[in-house]
């Protein structure tokens, strides 16, 4: 299994963009992309989000756990939904609660 670092140049390379254009993408330093590239940095999970957002590509394709194409693109609500803040994080996580509870209650029963 190759690693973030290969995966990320390589998905920055087919993309065609640049570490800047890239870290623009991102909303993070060029110099930030560059490190992650050559393994002198391990990325946050928020950086890895926001990496797989600008690029286009599920965070498994990102970290190597599966093909660019073998995984949906996550939903762009998710992304977002990933960078709340803790209180956003608990509303977010309440209304889904409720959602699923009254789906199941519509569902037959099997």
């Amino acid at each position: 299994m190759r690693g973030l670092a290969d995966n990320l140049r390589e998905l920055r390379g087919v993309r065609g963009l640049t570490q800047n254009e890239l870290g623009t993408r991102a909303g993070m330093a060029p110099a930030a992309v560059s490190h992650f590239e050559t393994g002198q940095r391990v990325p946050s999970l928020e950086s890895v989000v926001k990496l797989a957002e600008a690029l286009e590509v599920s965070i498994d394709a990102l970290l190597g756990r599966a093909g660019v194409g073998a995984q949906p693109q996550m939903d762009p609500v998710f992304l977002r939904a990933a960078q709340a803040d803790t209180a956003t994080l608990d509303i977010i996580k309440r209304v889904t609660e409720t959602l699923l509870a009254d789906a199941d209650r519509r569902s037959p029963k099997r």
